[in-house]
């Protein structure tokens, strides 16, 4: 089944309300996906009330593997107004485990303008991230942190505190998971 007939079957699916026909809708976008149903699924985020549906769909985040998805996934959250839809896809990012490093200033302005529990979910994102850090970029956030600190919130202060001593401290590769 290609890309438009599965989300098609998605949408039928969510219309009926079937859960049978809904889980093996999202199943198959988990298993056969690619950077191009972010939005979508982002869009049913949106548009359904069923709370298991909402949970799958957020554990497709969680359990995201492609790359290619970060870029989409980032342009997504930028556009979200819907805050307890931003904090939980904030929250796939570090859950994820992809490689955030070139949307560090995004996280950083998440910290600083974001109400608390989405700034808390940023900083976490940094606080996992990995990757090389592009040119002044370092540099000129933790200025840009340097002045944030007393416009923001204590809570947010301690938050920003932190990111002083985690950014010049991003490793180049991601650690690897014992067990």
């Amino acid at each position: 089944m290609d890309h438009p007939d599965k989300l098609n079957r998605l949408k039928s699916a969510i219309k009926t309300s079937n859960q049978e026909l809904i889980d093996h809708a999202l199943e198959e976008i988990k298993t056969k996906g690619d950077e191009s149903y972010v939005a979508p699924l982002i869009a049913f985020l949106h548009q359904t009330t069923n709370k298991g549906i909402k949970e799958i769909i957020y554990q497709i985040f969680i359990d995201l593997k492609h790359e290619n998805s970060v870029d989409q996934l980032i342009n997504e959250l930028k556009n979200e107004k819907d805050l307890d839809i931003l904090e939980r896809l904030v929250a796939s990012c570090w859950q994820n485990g992809l490689n955030y490093s070139k949307h560090l200033a995004y996280f950083v302005q998440l910290i600083i303008d974001q109400e608390f529990q989405i700034a808390f979910e940023a900083f976490t994102v940094i606080e996992n991230m990995y990757g090389k850090i592009e040119g002044d970029t370092e540099s000129m956030l933790l200025s840009k942190i340097e002045k944030s600190l007393p416009l923001v919130e204590e809570r947010k202060q301690y938050l920003l505190k932190g990111l002083l001593e985690i950014i010049p401290h991003i490793p180049l590769d991601q650690d690897p998971v014992d067990f």
